[in-house]
């Protein structure tokens, strides 16, 4: 009687453990797809975020090349500026008095990430350098650039005086062109355009070390897609 009753228990034992090992293996499987379907996921943003940075820093290169020939175009200026007067005969072989005044800012994407934050895949996997990197650019460097971009638009057109110092594209349109022409020999002029040189080149500073950023965190972040 006692030898049968042992053997229930030991036979209840087995069962239980059984269920319980069951139990747990299905958990356990269960934890593993839905941590395998994370990875696919934070993967794929991963890899949308990629393709968003290689074109950000293709338009990050044709703005600094835009900006730094339209530098080119001041320095002309101001060369001649300090070696002789304007000669207003002569404005068709200027370059700067022949182009519309521009700059290129720069605005990068951003709807990969942001769209990483909001699905709280970036959360789950903060403890991913690449994550604290792509936050790092993102949230500061793409930030500070956006900033500065706001206050050069604000300091190089923020009056009149760009279009009408350039107004010689747009003669036919001047009310008083011999005041147009006294005017860009004046030192209120010279001073406009040494201005303007200095914000295109505080402007590409910061360009500069934004684009130095994205092209490392895009180095790290290929390494971590292809790995």
């Amino acid at each position: 009687m006692e030898s049968n009753m042992k053997n229930i228990l030991a036979r209840g034992g087995i069962e239980f453990l059984a269920v319980l090992l069951g139990i747990t293996i299905s958990l356990w499987v269960d934890e593993m797809r839905v941590n395998s379907n994370e990875e696919k996921q934070f993967r794929n943003d991963l890899m949308a975020i990629h393709n968003e940075l290689e074109s950000d820093l293709e338009t990050m290169v044709a703005a600094l090349a835009f900006n730094q020939d339209m530098v080119i175009k001041v320095d002309h200026l101001l060369t001649i500026m300090e070696t002789s007067k304007i000669d207003v005969n002569a404005l068709d072989t200027i370059s700067f008095f022949n182009v519309s005044l521009q700059n290129r800012s720069f605005f990068g994407k951003k709807s990969a990430y942001l769209a990483s934050k909001s699905s709280g895949h970036f959360n789950r996997n903060s403890h991913h350098r690449i994550v604290r990197e792509l936050t790092k650019l993102y949230d500061q460097t793409y930030s500070r650039m956006e900033t500065n971009n706001k206050l050069i638009d604000d300091m190089m057109f923020r009056d009149d005086k760009y279009t009408y110092y350039l107004g010689h594209i747009l003669r036919g349109n001047i009310y008083d062109k011999d005041d147009f022409y006294r005017s860009i020999n004046s030192s209120e002029f010279y001073n406009w355009v040494v201005s303007t040189k200095n914000n295109f080149v505080h402007l590409m500073g910061v360009m500069e070390l934004t684009k130095t950023q994205m092209v490392k965190v895009e180095s790290k972040l290929k390494k971590v897609i292809d790995d």
